[in-house]
């Protein structure tokens, strides 16, 4: 009996013009998943998409990393895997990348060496129309070593207001647990603590610089305003998917 699907026969005309959104995900998976779900929401409540064909094509591919949460265990394997991941989604089809998390954006300037279609930066989207003088961080320890965001906000003369020691080693704490799965009042109540810590001391703002954070709390949970890096990975992507300029001959 032959077979009932054939790749071979798969056509790879797109059914809309949008530009093909690939997503490097996997850090973490649920993370992914609220972005890819971030844009398919903004799809829908800016520009009415209802049927399958008003949405653009995404590909996915999430990538089991060492950890990066509390520290970078492996920066070669990390490298490999990451240049892996991106060259599966240029081959898949994909026009452009964004990478799902904020910690592995470190790795950005070599990643883009080797790519062979655009990456788009989530400090670099933050930094693009910050409206504030002094924004608190939420992040990683390795994003903070790494000074992701700091490079970008220097060059619009931003302050970044970072946790202290003790503050960050329970920031650290909270992300493992959102990893695995484990989303408690207790940690959101540490979280609120902290945030309420950094705008008492100038922050008018604060960015959620871990793609799970949102996972855990959000701007109805606090008066300051919150930067979701997933909603501005998601808004990056959408803006490109539909704005990217076109391609020399």
């Amino acid at each position: 009996m032959p077979p009932l699907f054939s790749f071979s026969k798969v056509s790879t005309k797109k059914c809309n013009i949008y530009k093909t959104i690939g997503i490097l995900g996997g850090m973490g998976p649920e993370a992914t998943a609220a972005t890819y779900l971030e844009i398919i929401r903004i799809f829908q409540q800016r520009y009415g998409a209802k049927y399958d064909a008003d949405f653009p094509e995404i590909i996915i591919v999430s990538k089991p990393i060492p950890d990066v949460v509390e520290r970078v265990e492996n920066e070669e394997q990390t490298m490999i895997l990451l240049n892996e991941g991106i060259a599966q989604l240029a081959t898949a089809g994909a026009d452009f990348v964004i990478i799902a998390c904020n910690t592995v954006q470190r790795f950005l300037p070599e990643l883009r060496k080797f790519a062979a279609i655009p990456i788009l930066g989530i400090a670099e989207e933050v930094a693009k129309s910050l409206p504030f003088k002094s924004v608190g961080l939420l992040a990683t320890e390795a994003t903070m070593n790494a000074r992701i965001f700091d490079i970008e906000f220097e060059q619009k003369n931003v302050a970044i207001i970072k946790p202290t020691q003790k503050q960050q080693t329970m920031i650290t704490e909270i992300i493992m647990n959102i990893l695995n799965g484990k989303k408690t009042e207790g940690d959101k109540t540490t979280l609120l603590l902290i945030i309420d810590s950094l705008k008492l001391d100038g922050a008018e703002a604060v960015i959620l610089g871990c793609t799970d954070l949102p996972l855990l709390i959000s701007q109805d949970d606090v008066s300051v305003p919150l930067i979701d890096t997933i909603k501005i990975n998601a808004e990056a992507a959408v803006n490109y998917c539909l704005n990217a300029p076109e391609e020399k001959p």
